[in-house]
């Protein structure tokens, strides 16, 4: 059966290429009872590089990381934030990808708001 009810859809996120990195890549967020699972997938080649959720813009990000996603592997990126969909999909989160070297954000995706 369906489910329903707030925050019960699954959210997509593009992330955009940003600092002419030449990745990008989509996320996708499952929503969970007390958590939202987050699986990435990039297009070029990312190993090693920090994910994090931040307030903001991509153009203009909170410094404080509010959610640490670990890290890509692989041109791949899995992670859990621990808070409801409700809390996530506000339109004023943002997802970055920072390159491992020298921090530059290399991708960046807003989470819409539900």
């Amino acid at each position: 059966g369906g489910g329903g009810g707030a925050g019960g859809d699954t959210v997509k996120v593009t992330l955009e290429e940003q600092n002419g990195s030449g990745k990008s890549g989509t996320a996708e967020l499952f929503p969970g009872a007390a958590s939202v699972d987050v699986t990435i997938e990039i297009m070029g080649t990312s190993d090693l590089d920090p994910i994090h959720v931040h307030s903001g813009t991509c153009d203009s990000p909170g410094a404080e990381i509010l959610h640490d996603l670990g890290f890509t592997t692989a041109n791949l990126g899995q992670g859990q934030i621990f808070e409801t969909m409700e809390n996530v999909a506000t339109g004023e989160l943002v997802i970055d990808i920072h390159d491992d070297k020298n921090d530059e954000v290399i991708m960046c995706g807003v989470i819409p708001a539900q």
